[in-house]
């Protein structure tokens, strides 16, 4: 369970670096942050690393994370 934990946060910081950074680049030039977006991208970041975990904790054979519900 350590580990699965483990492996959805990097699955999030990942994706912080591949989605949040190069969405908030150009705002932070044009001085203006739309935290709306930001938020958005926020939320399927989280959202990615919850499947993530979920899918981590399936027993091996299973499918895993978000598409059981």
């Amino acid at each position: 369970m350590k580990d699965a934990l483990i492996k959805a946060l990097l699955e999030m910081g990942r994706l912080i670096v591949l989605a949040v950074i190069p969405v908030a680049i150009p705002m932070v030039e044009a001085a203006k942050i739309d935290w709306k977006l930001i938020l958005i991208v926020a939320v399927v970041t989280l959202l990615r690393g919850i499947d993530k975990y979920l899918h981590e904790l399936a027993p091996e054979g299973e499918a895993g994370g978000l598409v059981r519900f």
